[in-house]
């Protein structure tokens, strides 16, 4: 981050620290043209009209507690759904990785190693192989799980205070050496951080849909890089590093063409302009209604076209209400904001999860466990008021090399 931030400095950017963006700008012919937000330390908003605007925005593990995801939620969904645009993969969502109990550190690496046992002290089989997230879930949804490390080798021992300098600050904190002692696990979900749903891409330059807006990182669909698993680590980081240069130059080349263009308006809705009366919203029981549906492991990890329907109902009941009162105050504007994005985010992973009638990749449905060859397509997703479905036939992208 270091180097980044000097990079952008060398080049006379202008970096707005603490300055969350709220919503997009957008003309009377559609094209995106800046954005607005607000500046937390100074106070005040600031408004930016450009040629063409790059949400870099992350995705949202619904703030279940993954390492560093505490400000990831969704913003950047929500305000280009706003602007027109859809969103692609949102049922690849269902990804969980081990953590110990208690903590965020969501460093898996070395769980590689990890030997588990339930709470008689029984060792829990695990299938050869990376997957060990659907035995662990059924595990846990019986009882409790522990874990030790201590097939780690040596060698890989001594690597990981480099490798993942922070994944023993929580032992060293306990007491415990988790080489030798066992201690409990639980499984935090990942959302779209891991998951691979995000912000549909029409061109190898990152655009989507919606003129003068493009997208990048956890914030664009990485089905194009991952299919329907994981891009875990690696291919999540290489698809940030590429598309962000890839949106970078197509932005650039779309600004240079139309200038910057004056006169959008801020187009922001749930959480900010309140379709009825405004009202006092709880947001705690608000963000509790929402992971009620997307966390728990019989929901998202096992799911099942009658589970999904009953979620569906809840969030469209639950965005009723915020979308029609919920209006954050100077105090509360922001996580009423993130509270929007988490629950519109919500309802397009349910929704698109329901719209894939059969089992694939990370989306497992326990009533449809065959891959179904009709839905070798993308399922595309995307309105606020009612939330659609379709099915993606577009030629196949060719992103930039």
């Amino acid at each position: 981050m270091r180097a980044l931030r000097k990079l952008v400095d060398s080049l006379g950017v202008t970096v707005l620290d603490h300055s969350p963006a709220l919503e997009l700008l957008q003309n009377s012919d559609g094209l995106v043209s800046g954005a607005r937000g607000i500046r937390r330390q100074k106070g005040g908003d600031w408004q930016v009209h450009a040629g063409a605007v790059v949400l870099a925005t992350g995705g949202t593990s619904f703030l279940s507690r993954p390492l560093g995801s505490h400000t990831n939620t969704g913003d950047g969904y929500i305000m280009a759904a706003e602007a027109g645009a859809e969103l692609s993969g949102m049922e690849f969502t269902s990804y969980y990785t081990v953590a110990p109990v208690h903590s965020t550190m969501t460093r898996s690496m070395s769980y590689a190693f990890a030997t588990y046992y339930d709470e008689d002290g029984a060792v829990i089989p695990m299938p050869s192989g990376p997957d060990t997230m659907r035995p662990l879930a059924r595990a846990m949804l019986k009882g409790r799980v522990f874990c030790d490390l201590h097939r780690t080798p040596e060698d890989i021992r001594a690597k990981v205070p480099v490798i993942s300098p922070n994944f023993m600050l929580p032992f060293r904190r306990w007491g415990i050496d988790p080489y030798n002692d066992r201690f409990e696990v639980t499984l935090h979900g990942e959302g779209t951080i891991r998951g691979i749903g995000g912000l549909r891409i029409v061109g190898g330059d990152c655009r989507t849909s919606v003129p003068g807006l493009f997208a990048s990182g956890d914030a664009a669909t990485r089905e194009l890089v991952a299919g329907a698993i994981s891009g875990g680590g690696n291919i999540n980081s290489a698809w940030a590093v590429s598309s962000g240069q890839w949106a970078g130059q197509g932005a650039a080349r779309y600004a240079k063409e139309h200038k910057a263009i004056s006169g959008g308006q801020p187009i922001g809705q749930a959480g900010l302009r309140p379709s009825a009366a405004a009202n006092n919203v709880d947001l705690a029981a608000t963000l509790s209604a929402i992971q009620n549906e997307v966390l728990p492991y019989d929901k998202n990890i096992f799911r099942s076209g009658e589970r999904l329907e009953q979620s569906r109902t809840i969030l469209e009941g639950v965005w009723t209400e915020f979308r029609s009162h919920a209006a954050g105050s100077s105090g509360t504007c922001l996580r009423t904001r993130e509270t929007a994005a988490m629950l519109a985010t919500a309802r397009w992973c349910v929704a698109s999860a329901l719209a894939r009638d059969e089992s694939r990749g990370m989306h497992q449905r326990e009533d449809r466990p065959e891959i179904d060859p009709h839905f070798n397509r993308r399922i595309i997703v995307g309105g606020l008021g009612k939330v659609w479905t379709g099915r993606d036939h577009e030629p196949r992208l060719e992103l930039a090399s």
